[in-house]
């Protein structure tokens, strides 16, 4: 049995984090009430509409799994209650569905990524906010968003959409800087958390694509990828393994002892932004010069 997100396991009591006050919708102090479904996006719309914004993110602790979180009456207020959602879409955040099922009949807005970036299918991979190189589009929507509930400071949003766009260039330098000295290079990653920015970064998959998909589907992988993952290891075929650090599993202890002792640096990553990180930028600013220095050091 795959034993991922080990917390979602117990007792399902959720409080709701918000990225602003416990005040949902905003309103009473002028602000522009938002709910976001994770704390990726909450960041991102805070960073953009500054003091107007009262952000409420659903999801912020790391030991959830976003994929069976079960909303609740309290997240039903707060979607009710906002002018402006902004969820992921592709099934990430699905428990959102019903919560904003009415939301656009009562003139609320809604933003949902993998609309705005026109990623469909259902073998898509849902880790959006990995691709850094897209995000301004959704800034841009969140900007266009806010500027339509509150025209009066619509060029401040705009600048603070702006001022995020740039702010991502030194991520887009890592992973130029990487991919100009490792295009090509084989990594392994349990899942495909960080695929965006492994392939913006020129990098591509040296293990069997299903059994990533076997572990996010919560399955267990098949022997011949399971022995081929593991040969991909010993004889350091890939020049890195790549781990989700948020999920708790016998098999993925066993791959990172296994890289451990072959000589195969380990990169942790995480799929939602850690609390104490300063920012979505600086998060994603970190993993991706950890990539950069594990290559380094299995050249």
């Amino acid at each position: 049995m795959h034993l991922r997100w080990v917390a979602a396991a117990v007792a399902p009591v959720f409080v709701l984090a918000g990225c602003g006050s416990s005040k949902a919708s905003g309103e009473s102090d002028g602000r522009i009430g938002v709910v976001a479904s994770t704390n990726v996006y909450g960041d991102i719309v805070k960073q953009i509409g500054g003091s107007h914004v009262d952000v409420t993110s659903v999801l912020t602790d790391p030991n959830v799994d976003p994929h069976g979180y079960e909303s609740n009456a309290k997240n039903a207020a707060s979607v009710y209650d906002a002018r402006l959602i902004v969820q992921n879409g592709l099934g990430y955040d699905s428990f959102m569905a019903e919560l904003t099922s009415a939301s656009k009949s009562r003139g609320q807005t809604v933003i949902t990524a993998s609309e705005v970036l026109n990623i469909k299918g259902a073998d898509a991979n849902p880790h959006l906010w990995y691709d850094v190189a897209k995000m301004p589009r959704v800034a841009d929507a969140i900007a266009g968003a806010l500027s339509k509930a509150d025209s009066k400071h619509s060029d401040e949003y705009r600048k603070n959409a702006t001022k995020f766009k740039k702010s991502l260039q030194p991520i887009e330098k890592v992973l130029a800087a990487i991919k100009a000295k490792d295009d090509g290079a084989k990594v392994a990653y349990t899942e495909r958390v960080a695929g965006y920015l492994l392939t913006e970064a020129g990098l591509q998959l040296g293990i069997p694509a299903g059994f990533t998909r076997a572990v996010e589907d919560g399955d267990d992988p098949s022997p011949r990828d399971t022995l081929a993952f593991d040969k991909a290891l010993q004889k350091h075929t890939v020049r890195a393994l790549v781990y989700n650090s948020q999920v708790t599993d016998k098999q993925t202890d066993q791959l990172k002892k296994q890289a451990t002792s072959a000589g195969v640096p380990l990169v942790p990553v995480t799929e939602t932004m850690p609390p104490k990180s300063a920012s979505y930028q600086a998060w994603q600013l970190k993993q991706a010069e950890a990539l950069r220095t594990a290559l380094e050091k299995s050249a």
